[in-house]
């Protein structure tokens, strides 16, 4: 055992009991194996890992290392390491662990498409090795080591990739992956501040391959190439369009593929590939290229290739049939993802319903011990139905006797055709995680709610980026309030909220109490301040413990008089607001002393949890003048009220774009809205990522004559030949009728096709007469970027808020994370 609370002046002996046979935890939220668990402290610009010892402690977990002194008296049973530096003993440790391997790596960085490369070699090579890869896009300094420390005597290669933002990082990087094979995907403007120039973030990230056997980019990348040579780096494969390329590469898109010339081994291969777009192309090429390096024959490239069209990059969240929630994460089944993927099912589990797993085999998982470890990891995670499919998971069927309910099936048709007839489905949260040779997207098919051809995506991974962004604007000791009235901004309410919850904020507000009560009813426990309430619905608000706020007199007596009546133990938490200028609702400066009397006579029902205002212009730099009025008049009275009640209250005054032009006033907490979305009126915040993407398809294509009229009043007359998309979308999903007539545009194919005729209730029609590769059921974005749907705005003479909030309930929303 280590010394408790011992200053380590040597290395640390990984080979003690303390590290043996145990797993790494940096995320409380992801407890599974206490008795196994060392808890590795990490401290971040939000968190401090040392503030959940003792919730960890009390769940059984006993070996923690930590970098800051505390009470070890208060843990008689745990063991902890005190180190300097806990992400340096992270990194340390996993060094160790990696030289216990001596099976090649490949190693990817660049500054775009290193996951999907990743995962699209994974994909190619399963069945030539047994592999190990990073899970999801963890490439940093912490999320590195981690990935390794997968690395165990059944894999026979990894891949693994490594992303830097500062000189220095890579160095670290590579003495933990230690990678044989290199791959340089490309160099773009991703954390281009953190260098002096493109030539220095090349040199930095060549530093992960300075021991590699091979380094493979494109030949035409020239300034990594200058850099390659310039770097003395001579073991090469190259490709690219150019005759002194290792792998010269010619190629022609067509209509619904690209065709590849490739000069390899004194012969010319025609290889074609499901791809036309310029990034896709490549990453492919990069993937074929390491393929051929690793003896695969080229012939069989194309067949395996293939299987690549339709791999979605991402986890999606579902709405499903019979009131389920389906978690769609079906393209590929490894340990890592299916942990991964479990973690998401306990952040997105509704409080309805049980939790089932459909699994397909696991390719990785060879042995009965193996599937031992996945059923024992299905029970930590509580699930309450597992269904297994593929002839491994039935035969070792007995092993997972310890769930409440699971079944087994041979194959996925078997399965399909018997949901409906003897399995059936309700109000579950249904997680579907299948190897591709399964086909399990038929399962999704079958599962999924039927819904019309539109929908809204929300990224995920977008939103929680988004919320850090914020979140380094702010204090350490800020809280946040982020708002999710009008179904968070036509997103969908309990979703964001969930995912919310899980990242720590501390506030959610709501404009109704009924928004409120949906949240409560789907086990979301944070504090929900309701900023518009009645006397009716206090019953309803008192029961679902939500904190309302009072702008009145009369809306304040009539509450006192409800606490009255339910004469609670505690003062009940309320938000008084008060008008600091924008004249919408809230106390005004000369009511504030008889507020401050009858808060005082009523102090044994009501607790002042929080004093807030508006500010009415917070994006407009014409306006900071008054800005600063309305934030000097806000804290003069909510000093004034504090002192006369002598409470400490959250006091909360800025929206999102306050916090990004304003954050001098702070105060205790602010209210993040619209920001959350990628939304910056004076784009002040470039960091910040567009979380949604509208889409529809194209129902049917017409190919009309000249003086031919379209819809509707017959609006508009085609006045030569053309060609028309009828779309699956109209103004009852959303897309107004002023958008119609030519006054917007929509995205088919990577090519903009304007409005024709009037927008149907729903339906709408675009003239893509010059998109001659357009087809019925394609993909078309009405916006994917906030820009775009600031265009639609400016276009129907209103704001972004209006926009969003009016895509209607019907379309369905489609959670993901990349």
């Amino acid at each position: 055992m280590q010394e408790k609370n011992s200053r380590l002046k040597t290395p640390v002996n990984f080979q003690s009991p303390f590290w043996k046979n145990k797993t790494i935890l940096i995320d409380s939220r992801n407890l599974l194996f206490p008795e196994k668990s060392i808890f590795l402290a990490l401290k971040g610009r939000f968190t401090d890992g040392h503030d959940f010892i003792v919730s960890l402690y009390e769940q059984g977990v006993r070996c923690f290392v930590i970098s800051k002194a505390i009470d070890t008296g208060s843990y008689p049973e745990a063991d902890f390491l005190w180190v300097e530096d806990v992400v340096s003993l992270l990194q340390e440790y996993a060094k160790h662990h990696r030289k216990q391997f001596d099976f090649p790596v490949i190693g990817i960085t660049g500054s775009n498409g290193k996951t999907i490369l990743k995962e699209w070699l994974y994909l190619l090579l399963q069945k030539d090795f047994s592999l190990v890869k990073s899970p999801k896009s963890y490439n940093s300094q912490i999320g590195v080591p981690l990935s390794v420390l997968h690395m165990n005597e059944r894999h026979k290669l990894g891949i693994f990739e490594a992303g830097i933002s500062l000189p220095g990082e890579m160095q670290k990087l590579q003495s933990v992956l230690l990678p044989d094979i290199g791959i340089f995907t490309n160099i773009g403007k991703a954390h281009a501040s953190g260098f002096e120039s493109e030539s220095q973030k090349i040199r930095e990230k060549l530093q992960l391959f300075r021991a590699c056997k091979i380094l493979i980019y494109k030949y035409d990348h020239q300034l990594i190439h200058q850099e390659i040579v310039s770097e003395g780096i001579s073991n090469c494969f190259s490709w690219g369009a150019d005759t002194k390329a290792d792998l010269p590469v010619f190629y022609k898109i067509k209509k619904q593929h690209t065709l590849l010339n490739i000069q390899y081994k004194e012969k010319v291969h025609k290889v074609k590939i499901p791809f036309r777009n310029a990034a896709a192309i490549e990453n492919c090429m990069l993937a074929i290229a390491t393929m051929l390096y690793l003896g695969t024959d080229i012939k069989s490239l194309e067949k395996r290739i293939k299987n690549l069209r339709d791999v979605p990059m991402r986890l999606e969240l579902k709405e499903g049939i019979n009131n389920c929630q389906i978690i769609d994460d079906s393209y590929n089944n490894d340990l890592q993802g299916l942990q991964i993927a479990l973690d998401f099912l306990n952040q997105k589990q509704v409080k309805r319903g049980g939790k089932t797993l459909i699994l397909s085999d696991v390719p990785e998982a060879k042995d009965k011990e193996q599937y031992q470890e996945i059923a024992e990891l299905l029970q930590e995670h509580q699930i309450s139905r597992f269904i297994g499919i593929g002839p491994a998971l039935t035969k070792y069927k007995s092993l997972f006797d310890g769930l409440a309910k699971s079944s087994f099936f041979e194959n996925t048709s078997d399965f399909t055709a018997a949901i409906g007839q003897s399995v059936f489905f309700e109000r579950d949260s249904i997680l579907l995680k299948g190897a591709r040779s399964f086909g399990f997207e038929k399962i999704a098919q079958q599962l999924k709610k039927r819904i019309h051809g539109s929908m809204l995506e929300i990224s995920l991974t977008a939103l929680k980026n988004n919320l850090q962004v914020y979140k380094n604007c702010l204090r350490n000791d800020t809280k946040i309030m982020v708002m999710v009235k009008a179904s968070a901004y036509g997103s969908g309410s309990r979703e964001i909220a969930q995912l919310l919850q899980y990242n720590h904020v501390d506030y959610l507000g709501v404009a109704y109490v009924d928004e409120g009560v949906k949240l409560r009813q789907e086990g979301i426990y944070l504090p929900i301040m309701v900023m518009n309430t009645a006397a009716h619905e206090f019953e309803i608000l008192y029961q679902h413990e939500l904190q309302p706020a009072l702008f009145s007199f009369s809306l304040l007596e009539k509450f006192i008089i409800f606490l009255r009546s339910k004469k609670p133990q505690n003062p009940y938490p309320v938000h008084i607001e008060i008008d600091s200028g924008m004249h919408r609702l809230g106390f005004q400066e000369k009511e504030v002393d008889n507020l401050i009397s009858r808060l005082k006579q009523s102090k044994k029902l009501i607790r002042t949890a929080g004093i807030f205002s508006h500010l009415a212009a917070s994006d407009e730099a014409l306006h900071d003048s008054f800005s600063l009025l309305q934030a000097e008049m806000f804290m003069r009275q909510a000093d004034k009220i504090e002192k006369a009640l002598a409470c400490k209250s959250i006091k909360h005054l800025l929206n999102s774009s306050g916090i990004s032009r304003l954050s001098q006033y702070q105060f205790d907490m602010v209210r993040l809205g619209i920001g959350l979305y990628g939304y910056d009126a004076k784009k002040t915040l470039i960091k910040l990522e567009n979380v949604l993407q509208f889409k529809t398809c194209i129902s049917q294509i017409k190919h009309l004559k000249s003086g031919d009229t379209i819809g509707y009043s017959r609006m508009a007359k085609v006045e030569k030949d053309s060609t028309i998309a009828v779309l699956a979308i109209g103004y009852a999903d959303g897309f107004l009728r002023i958008f119609g007539n030519g006054n917007s545009s929509v995205l088919i194919r990577g090519k903009r096709a304007v409005t024709i005729g009037n927008i149907c209730m729903d339906m709408c029609f675009v003239d893509i007469s010059h998109i001659e590769d357009a087809e019925e059921g394609d993909e078309v974005v009405i916006f994917d970027s906030m820009n775009e749907i600031v265009k639609l705005s400016e276009v129907a003479q209103t704001i972004p808020y209006e926009i969003l909030t009016n895509i209607s309930e019907r379309v369905p929303r489609i959670f993901y994370e990349d």
